[in-house]
């Protein structure tokens, strides 16, 4: 891994002093890069008992308040820590000025209470000791960086020493391993949007940060009792460029992109200024158990150095690689925005537009959505044979199926389609062809939630997997891109296709009862009733044409040495309503 030094208009300094086993080491802070506190140095010293900081500010502090935190990275790895930049111990401090009064002063490390006397301020600096038998016992050869602010809870804006990277007390020097990447922008349609019209989208990388700048057609800064509009966005990133991963789409079609991370702001008198990144859950029962589990995280200090600021019609987001998973800087991008008003109507402005692909922050490139190649088949299937009682969803019309990228797109189009139709769309794998099922696919609507699973073997187990991520709707089809290592083949398979089989004794809305009051849903042995099927009768032969194979882990591959699937029977379809129908409640 490289360090790379980051040079300062100030000096850096250090000195050991042998016998007092006294490290002392200091850095200069840009000057005018915050409004107030705005610190100009930075001192560490090390005395085999205690670490012992002290931050120089501009202008007095002491007859002032300020708020700030100490990120401390004891062992010195980005990927291990307390907190999501790496930081072994976060230490929290607050100082609130009371005339006539001492000072209330008010400090954590890892959020638990420390005597207040960790922290004096005199003039304009802001002196700090811990203890290293509170740092776990170390040595005190750290790094470090720290901000101070003037927000009493949470600072989405603040001053950073050192600007960028940490500063490592034993060497005395910045460092970052963050790469450079030049990115670009993607312009957007004005006036395309009556929600959070967007203008512009721009991305690049510096010194291991995420550098996002969204521009409106229109101003969106909160400017005293004046106002503009109550805005909302989004942007999905998808860091590993991988759709297998991830716990959603970007609603484009077909998916193409795997959101790993999301970062959702807002601004305005109603919503307030903040942000957060949204994520996978690690370790949690639901991802054990296969399905996607995610979690919020607040952006700013004192939970990490990420900032969000606003200013005039321009948004601008900074986000350290190491809250990406340690990223290398080359995602997907894309932008959603809307206003507190529009998302009633599910009125959005995206960028790129649905349809263009997403934006490489490494390059500037575009990278387009997934398309079907010559292999295309389609499956046409007799509108209106559906013996279903007028749900939604229920009746196939067609289905195309095609490969790309080591990709199956299956696109499929039914009568009629909506958000609350809570129809079961399964389909079926045969992938070694011996009239067996394989894998399967269930899908469906539950009280406006989509939801998937595709259940098969993985790793020589019978598993399940969620596959949400995988479908898209718009207007009466469903998409889906299925990459290889979901169902592990060469792509000459046979698959059918199945919808709506509910469990019998199912609740029929007395609205979709036939006229005289019954409804005959003749229920086989497994308890279901089977809406539609296409084909009716036998099954559709696809083929790949060697473009879609799995090259991944050799656990995964079906073909040869691994054993194969125990078929499914019509209770397994039932298990899939189940499992999709828990998994929307809980997103719920």
């Amino acid at each position: 891994m490289i360090f790379k030094k980051i040079l300062f208009t100030g000096i850096v300094i250090t000195i050991y002093i042998g016998m007092a086993t006294t490290a002392f080491a200091a850095i200069s802070d840009t000057i005018g890069d915050f409004y107030s506190p705005d610190i100009s140095s930075l001192e560490v010293s090390n005395d085999g008992n205690n670490l012992n900081i002290v931050i120089t500010c501009t202008e007095d502090v002491a007859d002032y308040s300020f708020y700030g935190a100490v990120f401390v990275d004891t062992d010195q790895n980005s990927r291990t820590g307390y907190s999501d930049n790496g930081a072994d111990y976060v230490y929290q401090f607050s100082y609130m000025s009371i005339i006539y009064s001492d000072p209330i002063i008010t400090t954590t490390l890892n959020d638990d209470t420390l005597y207040m006397n960790t922290l004096q301020a005199q003039g304009n600096n802001i002196f700090i000791t811990l203890p290293l038998s509170i740092l776990g016992n170390d040595d005190g050869n750290v790094n470090v960086f720290v901000a101070v602010h003037d927000q009493i809870v949470k600072a989405l804006e603040f001053d950073r020493a050192p600007d960028h990277g940490i500063f490592n007390t034993a060497s005395g020097e910045v460092e970052t391993t963050g790469p450079n990447l030049r990115g670009g922008s993607i312009s957007d349609r004005t006036g395309d949007s009556s929600s959070g019209d967007i203008e512009e989208v721009s991305a690049s990388v510096t010194n291991g940060v995420l550098n996002l700048e969204i521009t409106y057609n229109h101003n969106i800064e909160p400017s005293g009792y004046s106002y503009g509009e109550d805005i909302s966005g989004w942007i999905s990133i998808d860091a590993d460029q991988k759709l297998a991963t991830g716990f959603s789409n970007t609603e484009q079609a077909p998916p193409t992109f795997g959101v790993d991370y999301r970062i959702e702001y807002a601004v305005g008198s109603l919503t307030g200024t903040d942000a957060s990144i949204k994520m996978m859950k690690t370790g949690s029962d639901m991802q054990k158990m296969g399905y996607s589990d995610t979690k919020n995280i607040p952006l700013g200090i004192p939970y990490n150095d990420a900032t969000f600021k606003v200013s005039g019609n321009k948004a601008s987001l900074g986000i350290p690689l190491t809250l990406l998973g340690n990223d290398d800087g080359n995602m997907y991008l894309t932008a959603d925005s809307f206003t507190l008003q529009g998302s009633l109507s599910g009125a959005m402005d995206s960028v790129p537009d649905n349809g263009q692909g997403a934006l490489n922050a490494a390059d500037g490139s575009i990278k387009p959505l997934l398309s079907y190649g010559a292999d295309k088949k389609t499956l046409t299937d007799a509108a209106g044979d559906s013996t279903g009682f007028g749900y939604d969803g229920d009746d196939i019309v067609s289905a195309d199926v095609g490969f790309t990228d080591n990709t199956m797109l299956i696109t499929i189009e039914y009568t009629s389609l909506s958000m609350d139709d809570g129809a079961i769309t399964t389909i079926y794998f045969d992938t070694d062809q011996d009239q067996s099922m394989d894998y399967l696919i269930g899908f469906g609507l539950h009280s406006g939630k989509l939801s998937g699973t595709i259940f098969g073997t993985y790793d020589r187990k019978y598993n399940v997997r969620e596959a949400t991520h995988l479908i898209t709707m718009q207007g009466n089809k469903m998409y889906l891109s299925i990459p290889a290592e979901f169902v592990p083949d060469d792509g000459n398979m046979n698959i059918f296709i199945e919808t709506a089989m509910v469990p019998y004794g199912a609740d029929i809305p007395d609205s979709l009862r036939k006229e005289n009051g019954s409804v005959y849903i003749n229920p086989d042995k497994y308890g279901r009733t089977l809406y539609d099927r296409a084909p009716d009768l036998g099954v559709f032969t696809i083929g790949a044409n060697g473009n879609f194979k799995f090259a991944g882990n050799d656990n995964n591959a079906l073909q040869g040495d691994q054993e194969e699937g125990p078929g499914f029977t019509g209770m397994m379809a039932t298990v899939v309503i189940a499992v999709s129908s828990y998994i929307a409640k809980k997103r719920k």
